[in-house]
Parts: structure tokens; sequence; C-alpha cells
């Protein structure tokens, strides 16, 4: 018994422990099941939010690109319509993203950027859109949808006196005062031989001072470690106290080396100066480009210039002729947009240049020329005619003798005989000099003639270049005023659609897309501008933009204004691959030139000749155009010659009021700025009496299609997670 109850007992023992294990056991399979489940769903629901914080992100591209497309089109100087506001998808990756804007009612605002914000004062040009964007993934669910309300706005860039795409230098030699807003989007370098003032004007309507830079702000050279003179910038005018002393401030040197100006002392400007704000979004040099259709240079999508001019006028290397005239190497024509042949405005443009009664005021209420006497578009040739003597970087004496053109200049009247003012041969001289008296009128030789249909003129050398330059000039006062008075063929004296009147002029030839060719526009005989009102006269005057793709040159007053009688100046520019400066005495009148100097014969000389001797001009333009970038022992001149000099001006005085804007550096031209003097024979510098034009403070006085830099602001975000 005590055996048996003992087994049992033992058994029994065991069984309760088996039923414990199994219990347990149970317990834990269903803890590790639970536990799974746990694991799973959290997998499941850690997935899905990835998938939904995945969808956000790709959302959230989807709205950053519309704000880019957007910000795209205010850059090609179009605002967004049509189908612009259709629905728009992208992929990315597994997702598909659809975003649509749509516009706020309103638009568009004129604004002025209020106190305390980066480029405050400035006018600008605003627009509020919302757009909103949805993620779905490959199953067609929406994962997660934003959507946002922002700004886009456009800027002027022509409200600074000085505004450069790379690197800016402003290093003078003599004293220099610079008025108004300085921008760069590289890193800017402030030294001076003297004193560099940046400073407002009160007397001249210039209120607001700022100077930036995307990067760094130097004091000192770029090329060598060298700090000199003085650098004075005004404080900002709106700023009260508790702020202190808003008197100019001296940006110091130190030690005479150049330095970094760390944002700790740049503060003591408060806001005036300011550094490393990073690159600004402004359009590219391709917007001053024909179609390739047109010119070699030009880019199969071409510039808003090309695109929106109301005249294009192009210059062919190639056989040519005028009515009545010889066959010559160049044609002149008008063309279309597109590239081809406009041949009523072709017509127009070579009676134009023909109109010799006109153009003597010989027709009752109409004209004179304010060159009479002068063909208003002619060609400047290259002496390369075989036997010359002449070639690129041969600044040969012979360039006036008449052999030295291809076919020789006069070739369409037979005989050395004495012609028309415009031409002459003297018949003193065995090479049959050619002579010119431009602006004189008829009758300079007791004859009335009708032009001399060769329409080319002999021989401009570069001296900075090297080169014979092959200039398409144009009389841009003669031609407003002569389409004003012959039913308006050209466009309407009243056009306004893109601020005003914009001609285009280019040459295209084998060299358009060269490097370094010897191709450029030259603006004259336009010291008023012929429209009605003005700055300071209308509130919304005309204005008149002049660009190219090659270089550009300006000779004598330009758009003056009142300054010596003149009329009230327009909204102007003047647009290039290089901005050239040529002075009013530059062409003399015979009285006080001799044959070979009364155009541009004096190009060859030496620059203590008295022929290239710079008289005082006046120029109201703004200037868009490449510059030279400095690089180790080869420094591009600083800001002080953004324009390029050709005359001896002996600190004679340029008088120019504007703004300086570059957007890179120059495709066309390579000549190195090598300094002033007789060394280098290119120039001596004028006296710089340079002030921003106060009248762009107001968007309506801005030039025709005015370059802008363009902000996107994110005003409202919303997020919705599916």
């Amino acid at each position: 018994m005590t055996i048996a109850h003992r087994k049992r007992g033992t058994l029994g023992n065991q069984g309760i422990a088996l039923i414990g294990v199994l219990v347990l056991s149970a317990l834990l399979m269903s803890l590790a099941l639970t536990l799974a489940l746990i694991v799973r769903s959290d997998t499941m629901l850690r997935g899905a939010f990835g998938s939904s914080v995945t969808g956000f992100y790709a959302a959230e591209s989807g709205l950053n690109a519309g704000m880019g497309e957007y910000r795209n089109i205010f850059l090609d100087y179009n605002v967004p319509n049509g189908d612009d506001f259709d629905p728009r998808t992208l992929t990315l990756g597994t997702r598909e993203v659809t975003y649509k804007m749509t516009e706020r009612a309103g638009n568009p605002q004129s604004i002025v950027i209020p106190s305390g914000a980066v480029f405050a004062g400035l006018n600008a040009i605003q627009y509020r859109y919302i757009v909103n964007s949805n993620a779905e993934n490959i199953h067609g669910d929406t994962e997660a949808g934003v959507g946002a309300e922002f700004l886009v706005g456009y800027i002027p860039l022509f409200q600074f006196v000085a505004f450069y795409k790379d690197d800016l230098e402003i290093l003078p030699g003599p004293n220099m005062v610079l008025n108004g807003r300085v921008h760069t989007n590289g890193s800017l370098y402030l030294n001076s031989e003297n004193t560099l003032n940046i400073a407002d004007n009160p007397a001249q309507q210039v209120f607001n001072v700022q100077v930036s830079a995307g990067h760094d702000i130097y004091r000192g050279r770029k090329n060598a470690d060298a700090c000199n003179g003085t650098v004075i910038v005004d404080m900002l005018q709106d700023v009260v106290s508790p702020f202190g002393n808003l008197d100019p401030r001296t940006l110091p040197c130190s030690g005479g080396s150049t330095r970094n100006v760390p944002q700790a002392e740049l503060a003591n400007w408060r806001g005036t100066m300011i550094r490393d704000l990073g690159n600004i979004a402004i359009p590219e040099p391709d917007i001053v480009k024909p179609p390739v259709s047109v010119s070699s240079g030009g880019s199969g999508e071409p510039g808003v210039y090309w695109n929106k001019a109301d005249l294009r006028v192009v210059l062919h290397v190639r056989n040519g002729q005028l009515p009545g005239g010889p066959v010559l190497p160049y044609d002149i024509e008008v063309v279309q947009a597109s590239g081809s042949t406009d041949v009523a405005r072709t017509t127009a443009l070579r009676a134009f240049m023909m109109a010799a009664d006109w153009n003597n005021g010989a027709i009752a209420g109409q004209g004179p020329s304010t060159y009479p006497g002068t063909m208003p578009i002619f060609v400047t040739d290259v002496p390369f005619a075989a036997g010359s003597g002449c070639a690129h970087g041969v600044a040969c004496a012979t360039a006036d003798d008449i052999l030295s053109y291809a076919p020789r200049l006069g070739a369409d009247l037979p005989g050395a005989v004495p012609l028309p003012n415009m031409r002459t041969f003297q018949p003193s001289a065995a090479r049959g000099a050619y002579t010119e008296f431009m602006g004189q009128g008829f009758g300079v030789f007791g004859t009335a003639a009708a032009f001399d249909l060769d329409y080319r003129r002999g021989g401009f050398y570069n001296q900075r270049e090297d080169k014979w330059m092959l200039l398409l000039n144009i009389n841009v006062t003669d031609l407003i005023r002569w389409n004003a008075e012959n039913g308006e063929p050209f466009f309407a004296t009243t056009d306004d659609s893109e601020g005003g009147i914009v001609i285009f002029a280019t040459i295209a030839g084998p060299d358009s897309n060269s490097s370094a060719n010897n191709y450029g526009v030259r603006v004259f005989g336009s010291a008023n501008i012929p429209l009605p009102g003005g700055i300071g006269v209308s509130a919304d005057p005309t204005g008149v933009t002049i660009a190219t793709d090659q270089a550009i040159y300006v000779l004598g007053d330009f758009n003056q204004g009142t300054v010596n009688g003149g009329t009230p100046r327009q909204p102007a520019s003047l647009i290039g691959d290089s901005v050239n400066v040529l002075s009013q005495r530059y062409w003399r009148p015979a009285t006080a030139c001799n044959d070979e100097f009364c155009r541009d014969g004096q190009s060859v000389q030496g620059l203590n000749n008295a022929s290239r001797s710079a008289q005082s001009t006046w120029i109201n333009a703004a200037f868009l155009g490449g510059v030279d970038e400095t690089t180790p022992g080869d420094y591009n001149g600083g800001l002080e010659n953004y324009p390029r000099f050709h005359e001896g001006w002996g600190g004679t005085n340029l008088n120019y009021q504007g703004s300086f804007v570059s957007l890179g550096t120059n495709e066309h031209v390579d000549g190195a700025w090598c300094g002033v003097g007789p060394g280098c024979n290119i120039y001596n510098p004028p006296g710089r009496l340079w002030n921003f034009d106060p009248g762009f403070n107001n968007a309506a006085n801005l030039p025709p299609l005015t370059p802008r830099f363009v902000y996107v602001q994110q005003v409202l975000f919303t997020e919705d997670f599916k």
C-alpha cells in the first residue's frame, strides 16, 4: 500500500508538473503570437507611415517643381496664362505626382520692398498663386497632398547703379562717387588709389544705398594682395535711433593686404552692407541672342530681346545691293522673328537710307537729319583689299585710300572726280584719298547731288582688340523721326507693349559665333530721342532699347536730356556683348580736322595725337554688357572701366547717368585691359561723373525690357496625409 501510494503520489506530481509546463508553454506561445501580431502590426504601421512620408516628400517635389516653373516663366519675360494652369505630372520612383496652379485675384501688384527687408525701397511687380500637389502610389492610392500659396515677383536690375553676375571689382584711380545700390552674385572687392565713396544723393533723388554680395566682401584687390586708399559707404537713411550714428562709415584696410571683411564688422552698417546672400536667379546672357537661322552666333531658342523686338535689322556678310547702287559684299535687311525677310519693312528701311532730301531738310516739315549728308544706316568696312597693306593687327596708314577696299569706295561713281560731301577723291592725291565730313550736309563742294549709294564707309581700328571693325551704324534719332514722319512703317511711335520701342541689330557672317570677332553695332547722332513726353514729363514715357548680341558702340551724346538745350531724356538702354564709348568729338566738323580725321581715320593714330582727343560727352542710358574676368596677373579694369574707351580723354568728363549691369563675361572680344597711356595706345581715362538715374526708381521710367531677377516667396503651406 505504501509503495503503491508513493507511486501514485510521484506520478501525480509529475503530471501536475507536466500540466504546468504545458500551460506555461501555451502562455508563452500565446505571448509569442501576440508579440508577433504586435510586431507585424507595428511593421505594417511603420511601413504605411514610411510610405505616407515618402508620398509627402514626392508631393512636395511637385509643389517645388511648379513654383520653379513659374519662376522660369517670369525670367523669360512672360506671365503664366492659358495651359500654364493645366494639371502637370511627374514620376518619382514608383509614385506619380500631379500638381496644378491657380491664380489668385488681384494680379499683378506694384509694390515697394518694405523697410528692413533685403533690397528695401526697390520697386517690384508681384503675383500671387496657389499650387496643390498630390502623390499616388502604384496602386493608384493618394498617399499625401500638399498645398501652398506663394508670391512670384520680379525686381528690375536697372534699379542698381551696378549689378554683376560674377565678381565685381571697384578700384578707381581718381576719386569716385557712386550713388545708389551695388550688388554682385559673386564676391565684391572694394579698393581705391584715392577715395571711393558709395553714397546716397538726396539732391538727385537717390535716397537708398545698399552694398550686397552673394559671397564675400573684400577690402582690397582681387588680382593682388594689396589694400589702398579710402573706401566709404553710407548708412541706410531709413534707419533711425536707437541704432545711433547714421553717418557714412569707412571700411578700413588692415596692414595693406586684401582682407575678407567678416560679418561682425559689416553689421556696423545696420543692413547697408550684406554678404553671403547666395545667388539670385537672374537671366542668362542668352536673352540677347538671335535665332540660329539668322546667325551662327544665335540660339535654338532665341532670346527675349529678339523675340519681342519691334524692329530687327541684320547686316549680312554676303553680296547685296541698294536700288541703283553697286553690288557690295554686305547686305542690310529687316527680318521677322522667325528669321525670314520682312519684305515691306526692308523696302522701307532702304527708302530711309536713301532719303537724301529728307536727310538734308529739303522736304518741308520733315527731317533734317542730326548728321545731314551722312547716310543714317551704313557699314564701316574693313580695309583688306589686295595690296593695301592692311590686315588684322595692322593699323595701316593707307586705310583712307579708296583702293584699300574691295570693291573700292565710291565704286558706283566712275573716275576720280569730286563727289558730294559724303565722299570725295582729293584730285591732288595720287592714291585717291577717301575723305568724309560727317554731318556737314550737302553743298560743301558746291553740289547738292543725291546720296552716294555705296553705303560703306572706311576703317575703324580698335586698338584694344588689334582689329579693324566691321560695324553696322544706326542713327537711332533719325530712324525714329523718319518712321514717325513717313507713316510709321517700322513701329508705332507710341508702342509700349514691352515698355517702349525695342530695336535689335546684329551682324550675320562667318565670325558671328567666334569667341573673338570684329563685329559691332554703333549708335550715333542720337543726342536726343524724339519720342513724346519723357522722364519727369509724362507718367509712363515710351523709351527705347537698342540691343545686339555683338559689341555695341555709342558715339557722341546719347539721350542727353535737357542738358545743353536738349529735350527731356527718355527711358533708354544700350545692350551688347561689350559696351564701347566714343566721345562727342570723335566725328569732327570739317573746320577742325583734315581729310582723314573727319570720321574713323584717327583710329590708327597714336594716343598722343590730337585727332584722338575726346570732348565732354553726356549719356543717359542703362548699360547691359559683358565684362572680362580678372585672373591671376590679368586685371579686368574694374567697374570704372566697364565702358571701353578709345580716345585720350585726359580727364575730360564723361557725364553718365544710368545703371551698369553685367550678366557674365564677353563672348566675342578678348582684348585685355592693359592700362592707360601711350604704352597701351588704347585710351586715357575720362573724369567719371557717373550717377544712378533716379528716374529708374519709378518702374514706369525703366527702359523697355529691363532685365530682372525673380523671387519666389511661400506665404502659406498645408499638408494632408492619407
